[in-house]
C-alpha cells in the first residue's frame, strides 16, 4: 500500500514556498509516496454552492482562505525531492483553458522528472466559475472535452481538435511530457459520474472521503462502471483520499480494509491545529513501514 499525503500551503508563516521545500524533502526522507496538492482559485466568505465531501455542505477553510497554484507547488516540490511523487488533488480541468494547460503539465512532468500525477475534477463551487467568468452549466462536458483535446496535444505531432468547447487546427505542442503518452490522470470525485469518467478515460479513480463501509461496495461499483465502457477492470487503478484530523491510528483500519480491497494508493489530508506538519508526515509514515 503506498501512502500520500494533502498538504496546503498558502503563503502564510510555516506554509510559504521555503517551508514546502522543506516539507517535500522531508516527506521524501520519512518514506511518503507521494505528496499531494489542491486548488482553488478564489474563495469565498458564504457559499450558496454545497461542499460534497461534508456531511452539512460546509467547506472549513477559514476566514483567510489561499492556496497557491497546485502545478507551481508540485514544481517546487519536485524541485526539493528525487523519488518523492507529487500531483494534483484535484485540479479543477474546466476552470483553465485546455491548450495552455496542457503545455503547463508537460512543463511540471519535466520538472519532476516524469514523477507528476493528474489528478482532475469537474469543480464543485459555482461562485468560483462565476468568478472566473465561466459557464458553469455543462462542466462535466467541458472537463471530457478538455481531457480529449489534451490527450492529443501531448500524444501527436500534429493536432487538430473541433468541438463545442475547443476548436483549433494544425498545432505542435511541445515538449511531450516525459511520461508517455501522458502523467497519469487520476478522476477525482464521488461514486458515480466520477468512476463513469475514470472508466472512459483515467489511469485511475480518486474516491475521496469514502466510508471505510463503503470501499468494497465502491470497488464493485467502479468495476461495472468500466465493464459497462468495455474495459477491463484490473486496468483501473484505485487511489482513496480521506482527511484524517486525528492520529494516525485512526486511520489504519481504513488502510487496511482499502488495501484489502484492491486500492493501491491512500492520500491523507493530515493538517491538525497546534502539531507541525513534520511531525504529523512522521506520525503518518510509520504506518507503512
Amino acid at each position: 500500500m503506498r501512502l500520500g499525503v494533502v498538504v496546503v500551503f498558502d503563503g502564510r508563516p510555516g506554509r510559504a514556498m521555503a517551508d514546502l521545500r522543506v516539507t517535500a524533502a522531508h516527506a521524501e526522507a520519512a518514506g511518503v509516496d507521494g505528496l499531494w496538492f489542491p486548488e482553488h482559485v478564489v474563495f469565498f466568505r458564504n457559499y450558496q454552492s454545497s461542499y460534497p465531501y461534508a456531511d452539512d455542505g460546509a467547506l472549513r477553510f477559514g476566514r483567510r482562505a489561499g492556496l497557491y497554484d497546485p502545478l507551481v507547488a508540485a514544481t517546487v516540490a519536485a524541485g526539493s525531492t528525487s523519488t518523492l511523487r507529487v500531483g494534483t488533488a484535484i485540479l479543477i480541468v474546466p476552470e483553465r483553458n485546455p491548450v495552455v494547460l496542457a503545455q503547463e503539465i508537460a512543463a511540471v512532468d519535466h520538472a519532476s522528472d516524469g514523477r507528476f500525477d493528474l489528478g482532475i475534477g469537474i469543480g464543485w463551487s459555482r461562485e468560483e466559475f462565476d468568478a472566473l467568468g465561466i459557464a458553469w452549466e455543462r462542466r462535466a462536458e467541458r472537463t471530457d472535452d478538455y481531457i480529449a483535446a489534451m490527450q492529443s496535444l501531448w500524444r501527436d505531432e500534429l493536432v487538430t481538435h473541433a468541438s463545442e468547447f475547443v476548436r483549433f487546427a494544425d498545432v505542435i505542442a511541445e515538449p511531450k511530457p516525459v511520461q508517455s503518452p501522458h502523467p497519469p490522470i487520476w478522476v477525482g470525485g464521488g461514486r458515480g459520474a466520477a468512476m463513469r469518467r475514470t472508466a472512459r478515460l483515467g489511469h485511475g479513480w480518486l474516491g475521496w472521503q469514502v466510508p471505510e463501509a463503503e470501499i468494497a461496495d465502491a470497488m464493485t461499483e467502479l468495476d461495472l462502471a468500466c465493464e459497462a465502457e468495455g474495459r477491463d477492470p484490473a486496468t483501473v487503478a484505485r487511489t482513496l483520499g480521506v482527511v484524517v484530523p486525528g492520529p494516525a491510528s485512526d486511520v489504519a483500519s481504513y488502510i487496511e480494509t482499502a488495501a484489502a480491497c484492491g486500492v493501491g494508493e491512500v492520500i491523507v489530508g493530515i493538517a491538525r491545529p497546534g502539531v507541525s506538519l513534520l511531525t504529523r508526515i512522521d506520525e503518518f509514515a510509520a504506518l507503512s513501514r
